[in-house]
């Protein structure tokens, strides 16, 4: 696809976009080198555990939920990653495995993965341009309970270390660093659904300030605590509830007529991205694999009030993000593949998301087609993996030009007004996306991702 408009009507949807965006804060534009990528999701047969995997999901529209069960809870499905033996599939002792908080195992798997794929060993990453990014909404928070228990049951002898060793933010990527051998600098970014997508803007400021030239992102939650659930199933006076109370896995389906919840579930991805303006691989310290596929990423964060501490704010700044991204890239919404979101079944949510598309289409004065697709059916709606499930996936589909459909949706949301991709993957017919997150407190991060040049393996 020509990067140039040359039809007079574009030319104007242009200049809209542009004029718009001039209200608000300016989208920042980076180019990057996407190096490499490594997933530990809930799969098809338990666990997604490579690329080929997580792509015959995406592309398939697979639903990879699965039954859940603990005393005293309503829920009844969630997303976890089964047959998974760390032990074994991390080379680690079986005494480290067991002390070690799941959240640290699945973002050690991740990592451990991502720099396989992309040809780099951990002493690659002592170049003094590296950083190990952590994203997540609550890090190890599932080991709080059997805290407590150990506290009550033996004092505290009985706990030692095991809070500092297993509940800190720190610990999830000590955990990583140490085990794998990482010696570069690390940083924890915490916050709500749209946490991934923020730490990949914060990482692509650092290589635009040249603070960092690689960044390892991984993002990581185990939410299936009794605390996290019991939140997540509770029901407000208003009727609000997160989460379905269904056993049905087929129950969670974004875009569709019946929004009965959401699922949560956990898991990690990790993602490499390089500094793509830095042309000399040995400039960059980076692996023979390193080449990988290169893309220009605009992206802008927002906050907006809501009517709660925890509720996503009004939808007009996530519309004004997405004008404003667009803007960056000089694309109207014709020009774009499609739009990968962040409604997950839940009717407040999907609510919102139908009110952004709606002040974009009013913003842009645009009524032509816009296409949507969403995968928080496949893996479940965890806050520290969803943004990083949305860009990879974002980048496959882009990559092989085929968009995969909105996982479980059967009966298209009336009330959206964009097309939901039904059934089966259809030809994307084009080199943009959006990738788009909003969460609990008001925060939102959009994406505009075009392709530029290169291959990612799977």
């Amino acid at each position: 696809m020509s990067a140039e408009l040359t039809d007079p009507a574009r030319d104007v949807q242009s200049n809209t976009v542009r004029s718009n965006a001039a209200r608000s804060t300016s989208a920042r534009s980076t180019r990057v080198r996407l190096a490499g990528a490594g997933v530990i999701l809930p799969g098809p047969d338990g666990v997604c555990a490579d690329l080929k995997t997580f792509w015959e999901i995406v592309h398939g529209g697979l639903c990879c939920l699965s039954p859940y069960e603990y005393p005293g809870s309503p829920l009844r499905i969630a997303g976890l990653v089964h047959g998974w033996d760390p032990a074994r599939e991390l080379e680690v002792g079986e005494k480290f495995a067991s002390r070690t908080a799941r959240a640290s195992l699945l973002a050690l798997g991740a990592v451990r993965a991502a720099l396989a794929d992309a040809g780099l060993a951990p002493e690659d990453l002592d170049d003094g341009r590296t950083v190990l990014v952590s994203a997540s909404l609550q890090f190890a928070f599932a080991e709080t309970g059997r805290y407590f228990d150990k506290l009550a049951a033996g004092g505290p002898a009985a706990l030692g270390m095991d809070y500092w060793m297993t509940g800190t933010p720190p610990a999830v990527l000590g955990s990583v660093a140490t085990t794998l051998g990482i010696k570069c600098p690390t940083l924890n970014i915490a916050g709500s659904c749209n946490v991934p997508l923020r730490a990949v803007e914060v990482v692509l400021g650092m290589f635009r300030s040249g603070d960092a030239d690689r960044a390892v992102i991984v993002g990581v939650d185990t939410a299936v605590d009794p605390v996290y659930v019991s939140s997540a199933t509770y029901t407000s006076r208003q009727g609000y509830r997160a989460s379905s109370l269904s056993a049905d896995p087929a129950s969670i389906r974004p875009h569709d007529e019946l929004l009965d919840g959401n699922a949560t579930g956990e898991g990690a991805v990790a993602v490499i991205l390089e500094n793509a303006v830095l042309e000399n691989p040995e400039a960059r310290g980076a692996g023979e694999g390193a080449a990988g596929t290169e893309w220009r990423i605009h992206t802008r964060t927002s906050r907006s009030n809501g009517p709660s501490v925890v509720a996503t704010g009004p939808p007009d700044r996530v519309a004004d993000d997405i004008v404003s991204v667009l803007a960056a890239a000089d694309r109207s919404p014709d020009r774009i593949a499609f739009v990968d979101d962040y409604a997950d079944g839940n009717r407040f949510v999907e609510d919102h998301f139908c009110a952004v598309v709606a002040r974009v289409r009013e913003t842009l004065d645009y009524a032509g087609p816009l296409t949507v697709t969403n995968q928080e059916a496949a893996f479940g709606h965890v806050a520290g993996i969803g943004g990083l499930v949305r860009l990879l996936g974002t980048l496959m589909m882009l990559e092989r030009g085929s968009v995969g459909p909105v996982v479980n949706c059967r009966e298209p949301y009336r009330a959206l007004a964009a097309d939901s991709v039904v059934g089966a993957p259809q030809a994307t017919g084009g080199d943009a996306a959006l990738v788009v997150a909003a969460g609990a407190g008001g925060d939102a991060t959009t994406l505009l991702v075009e392709r530029l040049t290169g291959g990612l393996d799977a």
